[in-house]
């Protein structure tokens, strides 16, 4: 984990700004999940924190910064009540409900499939200098405490510690990309993914 995203985000939350995760997943989520330990990516940006937050405000943000999302359909775009979908390039598709909106800082979010949670995600800027800048996620994930241990470690293990750090870099590299260039991302840009997005 990056120190400095870290430092940032437990400031953030001491200082009450924000709330901790444990406060969303309780408000947002409810009972019957067991968060796990967060699994956080970062890159450092050539361009400002404004400039990042023009690219992750827009709707339909995701078709220019993920490269494994095919579509994103946009329910309704609107700060903390925003709600749009994530449509894979294997077919899985998620949703995403805001929770939290923190103009030109970023936002929080639960993600999942329909009637489901799967996860608590923080997307946040740091201002590093006027013409620089580091984007972050950091994910907690939410397992099923009706799930059966051994069933629910094997998830853990080949559905979130295995395949989310590499997800994760793709999509801050993916930012930073179309932040710095104004393109957006291709197909698997920085590499297929066993599940969101394989290979042709």
């Amino acid at each position: 984990m990056n120190d400095s995203v870290n430092d940032s985000m437990d400031e953030a939350i001491s200082s009450g700004l924000v709330p901790s995760d444990e406060a969303l997943v309780k408000a947002h989520v409810g009972t019957g999940y067991e968060p796990m330990e967060p699994i956080v990516a970062s890159v450092p940006v050539a361009v400002p924190a404004s400039g990042v937050w023009a690219a992750i405000s827009l709707p339909g943000n995701l078709t220019s910064i993920h490269p494994f999302c095919e579509r994103n359909d946009v329910k309704v775009w609107d700060g903390a009540r925003s709600r749009d979908r994530v449509c894979y390039y294997s077919g899985v598709q998620y949703q995403r409900e805001f929770c939290d909106w923190l103009d030109g800082v970023g936002y929080d979010l639960v993600l999942g499939p329909p009637h489901a949670r799967t996860a608590l995600v923080r997307w946040r800027i740091r201002d590093m200098s006027a013409e620089r800048s580091e984007f972050s996620i950091k994910v907690v994930a939410l397992l099923r405490d009706d799930v059966p241990a051994g069933r629910r470690e094997h998830y853990a293990e080949h559905m979130i510690r295995r395949p989310l750090p590499s997800y994760l870099d793709s999509v801050v590299r993916g930012t930073a990309y179309f932040a710095e260039t104004g393109a957006p991302v291709t197909k698997n840009q920085f590499g297929a993914h066993s599940i969101y997005s394989p290979a042709d």
